[in-house]
């Protein structure tokens, strides 16, 4: 007994083609994601939420990667500028504010594709030549509030402790931001970390909560534990920003989970080399309830429907 094959129509054939015509329309630069690209990985610190977000690359992008981390030896450091410049990377990659500011810095790499990951205030980095690829560290304010709005639906007063010489711009888009929640912030302001003390005494029983962000001035373990304690005298919660503020007894935080950081900064890779656009996107995040100091402090939690 024979098989017999049989041989494909013209009409399948001319289909076939034109299906291949349109992918080549539609992905024009599938062909180059196909290519294993080669990237510069620059890590400002061998700090473990660093090392995180490399891990995290590292495990979501099939491209050559080679690894640099930032020195602060003068002389170790020309040696990686050169060794930066020497081979011809299709992408570099900066973890950390440190390692932006400088690969952002070296004009021959001007017209290099360039992404961050990692980095608070990408705009404070460089005042003339802005990053404008990358993974932020910064959660929009809009976001933050809907979050807190949601998970805490009665706390409607919210005093946000800052330095206004760094984050006046960060509270004036909290109050619009808040007044389409219905919700009242109210500037906890200072100068310097000696004026907390005052500021609490006379604000505290103005609120529902103290709403603590990221800020060079009033942000130390030290800080945080002082303020969450005299906020729990007055049967008032704090609000924060990572693992810490819960132990401490905060009674909501957002938190990075930098693993995770690092996926998404592989997979915005991967998409650059498909569709050779970028920009910078917000992080990726998780939001705790520390139930136990809600019920002490009698804070209303969100009901799931």
């Amino acid at each position: 007994m024979t098989l017999q094959t049989k041989e494909p129509s013209n009409i399948n054939i001319k289909k076939f083609a034109l299906f291949l015509l349109v992918l080549f329309f539609l992905f024009p630069n599938g062909v180059a994601y196909c290519e294993e690209k080669s990237i510069a990985v620059l890590v400002s610190k061998k700090i473990k939420p660093y090392m995180q977000v490399l891990k995290g690359v590292k495990q979501r992008t099939s491209h050559t990667i080679e690894i640099y981390f930032l020195s602060q030896n003068s002389e170790k450091q020309k040696k990686i500028k050169q060794k930066l410049l020497a081979k011809p990377y299709d992408l570099f990659l900066t973890i950390g504010p440190e390692a932006t500011a400088l690969i952002w810095s070296m004009k021959p790499l001007n017209n290099k594709v360039k992404m961050f990951s990692a980095v608070l205030d990408s705009h404070k980095i460089l005042a003339r030549n802005i990053p404008d690829c990358g993974i932020s560290l910064q959660i929009p304010v809009s976001t933050q509030l809907e979050e807190i709005n949601t998970a805490l639906p009665n706390t409607k007063k919210i005093g946000l402790l800052f330095d206004k010489k760094h984050n006046t711009p960060f509270f004036k888009k909290a109050i619009i931001s808040g007044k389409e929640k219905n919700l009242n912030l109210i500037p906890f302001s200072v100068g310097s970390k000696k004026e907390i003390p005052h500021i609490l005494k006379e604000n505290l029983s103005k609120v529902d909560c103290i709403w603590m962000i990221p800020d060079q001035t009033v942000i130390s373990e030290r800080i945080v534990q002082y303020v969450i304690k005299q906020a729990l005298y007055q049967k008032k919660g704090v609000i924060g920003f990572n693992s810490f503020f819960m132990r401490s007894g905060a009674v909501f935080a957002f938190i990075f989970d930098y693993l995770q950081i690092g996926i998404q900064t592989a997979e915005k890779i991967n998409n650059y080399f498909i569709q050779e656009q970028c920009d910078i996107t917000p992080p990726n995040f998780e939001k705790k309830i520390n139930f136990k100091i809600a019920q002490t402090l009698g804070i209303k939690l969100y009901r799931k429907k």
